[in-house]
């Protein structure tokens, strides 16, 4: 069914990703957030038919491109908030920057997901970079989107840290740290001092949230002694 000025979910997917969206529930589990949150994208609701309570879900054709870049976000960050983030945020933005070189710099596969490398990289400075990831498309690296390719996960960082004993200590700090896990992201920084640059200003970053929301805590429980 086609309508003017906007796309129902499954034919963008078709359209941006040649994937069919109704064969992948945990897919599509992921993918109606992003369109039902209010205001991520522009969206048009349409009735079904004069007699039905239901509206038709539409996507507007302006937001084609924000879209097609948070579903391949997703690819990394399965989290929708996070992924918004991204959008909204500069420090977000370019810690999801930095989190992917650290990872996947040079790689060509990780746990299995293939990807190109020389794309990966211009992903990379992409993000790093002030385009309107509203209006420009990301490099796509993935042969197939990590969405579909994880065997029931839903993302590169839901996998990794499923598997964070074959990650090196500077890989797991900021995995932990990027999945808002901030116990697990201080106790690697407490057995482990980074020698580069990037990855020591997040350990003292990681070390100073710890201990702030540690004497916050602190705080609270003087008050109800």
């Amino acid at each position: 069914m086609k309508f003017k000025n906007g796309v129902t979910i499954p034919n963008a997917i078709r359209m941006l990703f040649s994937i069919e969206l109704s064969e992948h529930k945990e897919f599509k589990d992921l993918v109606y957030p992003l369109v039902r949150s209010k205001g991520f994208l522009k969206v048009i609701r349409k009735k079904m038919s004069l007699e039905s309570k239901k509206d038709h879900l539409l996507i507007s054709t302006e937001s084609l491109d924000k879209f097609y870049n948070a579903v391949l976000l997703q690819g990394f960050f399965a989290d929708s908030k996070k992924v918004k983030d991204i959008f909204t945020d500069k420090e977000k933005r370019m810690r999801a920057a930095e989190f992917l070189e650290l990872i996947f710099y040079n790689r060509q596969s990780i746990l299995g997901v293939g990807m190109q490398a020389d794309t990966v990289r211009k992903l990379i400075l992409q993000l790093k970079s002030d385009i309107s990831l509203t209006d420009i498309r990301l490099e796509n690296p993935f042969s197939e989107l990590p969405q579909l390719s994880l065997n029931g996960m839903t993302s590169v960082m839901q996998a990794l840290l499923a598997q964070s004993a074959a990650l090196s200590n500077d890989e797991s700090m900021m995995a932990y740290f990027l999945n808002g896990e901030l116990q697990k992201a201080y106790d690697v920084s407490c057995s482990h001092q980074p020698q580069e640059a990037m990855l020591m200003k997040y350990h003292a970053l990681i070390q100073k949230q710890y201990h702030d929301a540690k004497e916050f805590d602190d705080f609270l429980d003087n008050l109800i002694k």
